[in-house]
């Protein structure tokens, strides 16, 4: 008779060791580290508007704004009144005729007038002009941005580029349904003054390609701010992946979804799954089973209610994809099987009724 306990004992140490089940189960307030779910950050908490730049003035002039420059010589002449349409080029520059190119981007109306007054007299090309500068059409530059934004689409920005953290506050900010994952894609513009005849050319070395990822749980709020976008890109915030959990046993069977942005701990999953069959002092007893990261493999976690109720480090921390299992015992068992009776003898007294 020993000798056949001592093969059953044998038999099942082997049996346990062989299907992992001695290194793969825990407790609630023992799982190691590598196997512990990771909190879930809500990045639409995440404020970058002290790292995003401010805007330019509206007056102020800017590359590709196409400009009226009215120019008196002051000389009382015929020919002392000219009218000069001109485009500030990349460099903020325009190119005006006999003066010469002068710097007018991020200068107002009134100073890029009296900088085309001074440059030339530098230049003895006019020695009294007064000049008077209008903005005729601004050229639009926009980012468009995709994904857990709170207002999706083309956002307009001052420049030739504007920080990730300029576009992002621009964009509305993130919204709670963001993963921290974002990817930029998309070409840098040609200059619309480079031009042959009536067809544009573009040549190969002045377009700038430009594609990155960005992942904000690595990277620090000044960081996204210094990360330059230029013009005509597609800048896509990731949403996050559905997070489903799984809740069987003693309770209403249901795949319970991760709300975004937020962490889901044991007794959150119960509640989310409609609350407890049993209270307590008759349920009490859970097993979550948990892949491993990287693996196919999984481990058994056991909890307790009442523990998880009483001590907020028993309440464990859950990981999508967990399966809860709410466990059977002899009570539970026969209060389902009684609650089975009564329901089927009601059904039945309800169908004998004349």
């Amino acid at each position: 008779m020993p000798g056949r306990w001592t093969k059953l004992i044998l038999l099942s140490v082997s049996t346990c060791l062989f299907a992992g089940c001695a290194r793969s189960q825990f407790t609630a307030t023992s799982v190691p580290a590598r196997y512990a779910a990771r909190p879930i950050r809500d990045y639409s908490r995440l404020d970058l508007t002290a790292y995003a730049s401010l805007d330019a003035s509206d007056d102020a002039i800017r590359s590709g704004d196409r400009l009226q420059v009215n120019l008196n010589t002051g000389t009382f002449t015929e020919d002392s009144e000219h009218t000069w349409k001109v485009r500030v080029d990349e460099s903020g520059q325009a190119s005006l005729p006999n003066i010469g190119a002068v710097k007018l981007a991020g200068l107002t109306q009134a100073q890029a007038a009296e900088s085309i007054v001074k440059t030339s007299l530098q230049r003895d090309v006019f020695l009294t002009p007064s000049v008077a500068v209008s903005v005729e059409d601004r050229r639009k530059r926009t980012v468009i941005v995709t994904g857990a934004v709170k207002t999706p689409g083309p956002v307009t920005i001052s420049g030739s580029e504007a920080g990730l953290a300029d576009v992002i506050v621009r964009a509305g900010g993130l919204t709670a349904e963001a993963s921290g994952a974002i990817s930029v894609s998309g070409v840098g513009i040609i200059p619309e003054d480079v031009v042959d005849g009536e067809n544009a050319i573009r040549p190969v070395s002045q377009t700038s390609f430009r594609a990155l990822t960005v992942s904000l749980a690595d990277t620090s709020e000044s960081e996204v701010a210094q990360i330059r976008i230029p013009e005509g890109s597609v800048v896509h915030v990731e949403p996050s992946s559905p997070r489903p959990i799984q809740v069987i046993g003693v309770i209403r069977n249901q795949a319970v979804e991760v709300p975004a942005g937020q962490n889901v701990r044991l007794l959150d999953a119960l509640t989310l799954a409609g609350g407890q069959t049993y209270s307590n002092w008759i349920s009490d007893r859970v097993t979550i089973i948990r892949r491993e990261p990287g693996g196919n493999k999984t481990v058994r976690i056991k909890a307790s209610i009442r523990k998880a109720t009483a001590d907020a480090e028993a309440n464990l921390l859950l990981d999508p994809y967990d399966i809860v299992s709410v466990e059977e015992n002899a009570l539970t068992f026969t209060l389902s099987t009684l609650s089975g009776f009564i329901g089927a003898g009601m059904n039945a007294s309800r169908v004998a009724v004349p």
